[in-house]
């Protein structure tokens, strides 16, 4: 009897131990989220090497397996032709306005439940709560965040302006201490060079001058609700005009008129411009990606631009980059996940400073950057990763400390899903005027009529 006892619990011992080897067998396979893909735009590598690269760290830091697509060109057109031919992704990068969209097509998953119950998503530490007001929608929050998204401000070419003699901190905040600026700065820049490059068509970005005349880009709201366009008021002709004489003057890159935000970025980071208006990461971006330009050619650091009639600089800050799960996804909980490592300090660091064995390593318990990873300029999507916890491993760029000291002057614009098409109506009318086959009065009364006839106000 005795040994039939300790025969059944040996027995018994070793069905536990091989219940609780399955057992963890099991629950490692059940942490394993599976395959997600993803399509994107901004966020991951810097060619098809680097993207398989970037994939597999993800893809690690999910306990998963990452596939990004990565299109070179047309991003939007791209997405809907992918989607019309039934295309399943888990999660998509898209822009405000096709956030507006998609959700009217009724093809996105409504992730507010998941957002609330997230340890990560749903620590207003991580994301302060306001900031899911910008994603949704009836309530309803439809998309997770890219990045923290900054302001963009007047950024201004330091070598020209000391070459032209300029006491940076003594330049008026006005128009007509911006103008002068300009000129002090056409004067020693050379053959090809002009002093001020913007990018009419999308807008990009016009806010700091609009701060002359009390005026915020976006839509606004009338007492009786309606919606109007401040920058397209009679209000905004004194800047208009602005824009005007420094076009006139050869002040202004006539390019402003037609060119990318990739143009005018190109031809500040090559000497060719003065002062542009971009985002506060891109202060710091313009002189590590310059190269051997920098710092003898171009060493950009951040201007305040006009104050308002408060005393206030004005900028906008920056409309959310923002990931879906399509309704279609395949792996909608591996999404996800996808969604919450992003908003973690390892995530923050794969989006920022890049691919540790690449753009980084670990000596002795600090992150060391590569060659490769410094002509990054931390930045693989995300300069400013989501979480509000995280730390940078490495120093900032130089200049971005600097930039992100005007944070507090930014607000966000209001937005619609109008947003785009306001914006296509303004730039139209704003590009007559500025070449001077449309007065200000005449441009901006354009513009009221076609925003009226179109739905948009």
């Amino acid at each position: 009897m005795k040994g039939n006892t300790i025969k059944k619990l040996l027995s018994m011992a070793l069905a536990l131990s091989m219940f609780l080897s399955l057992g963890f067998v099991l629950s490692v396979q059940a942490e394993d989220i599976g395959t997600v893909r993803i399509l994107t735009n901004v966020t991951g590598g810097k060619d098809e090497a680097e993207m398989l690269l970037f994939g597999e760290a993800f893809g690690k830091g999910i306990n998963g397996t990452v596939i990004m697509e990565k299109p070179t060109a047309n991003y939007g057109e791209y997405v809907m032709n992918k989607l019309n031919a039934g295309e399943q992704y888990d999660l998509i990068y898209v822009a405000l306005q096709d956030l507006y969209d998609m959700q009217k097509d009724e093809i996105l998953t409504d992730l507010t439940d998941w957002v609330k119950a997230s340890p990560i998503l749903g620590d207003p530490d991580v994301v302060p709560e306001q900031e899911w007001e910008q994603l949704t929608i009836n309530g309803r929050i439809w998309g997770g965040f890219n990045k923290t998204e900054v302001h963009k401000l007047p950024a201004i070419n330091t070598v020209i302006a000391n070459k032209a003699g300029v006491d940076l901190e003594k330049v008026e905040p006005t128009l007509e201490g911006y103008h002068e600026l300009f000129k002090q700065l056409q004067a020693v820049g050379g053959e090809g060079f002009y002093a001020f490059n913007t990018h009419i068509p999308g807008l990009h970005d016009l806010q700091p001058w609009f701060a002359a005349v009390d005026l915020k880009m976006g839509f606004a709201k009338n007492e009786d609700g309606s919606l109007y366009i401040p920058i397209a008021t009679e209000a905004a002709i004194p800047v208009w005009e602005w824009f005007a004489q420094l076009y006139k003057e050869g002040l202004m890159d006539p390019d402003a008129l037609i060119n990318t935000t990739g143009d005018m970025r190109n031809k500040m980071m090559a000497g060719q411009t003065g002062l542009v208006v971009d985002w506060a990461a891109w202060v710091g971006l313009y002189n590590v990606r310059s190269g051997e330009n920098y710092p003898d050619v171009v060493n950009v650091m951040p201007l305040g631009g006009v104050k308002n009639s408060n005393g206030d600089f004005m900028f906008s800050r920056g409309d959310p980059s923002i990931w879906v799960i399509p309704i279609n996804a395949n792996n909608p909980e591996g999404g996800f996940k996808a969604l919450e490592y992003m908003a973690t300090q390892e995530g923050g660091q794969l989006l920022s400073i890049g691919i540790e064995g690449h753009d980084y390593n670990v000596v002795d318990g600090k992150v060391v950057m590569t060659e490769i990873g410094l002509s990054h300029g931390n930045d693989h999507g995300a300069p400013v990763p989501t979480s509000r916890k995280y730390v940078s491993p490495v120093p900032l760029n130089p200049g971005f400390a600097e930039a992100m000291a005007f944070l507090p002057y930014a607000s966000l614009d209001m937005s619609t899903d109008m947003n785009n098409t306001y914006k296509e109506i303004v730039a139209k009318y704003a590009t007559e005027i500025i070449i001077g086959t449309k007065t200000g009065a005449e441009g901006v009364e354009a513009m009221q009529k076609e925003l009226k006839e179109r739905g948009v106000i």
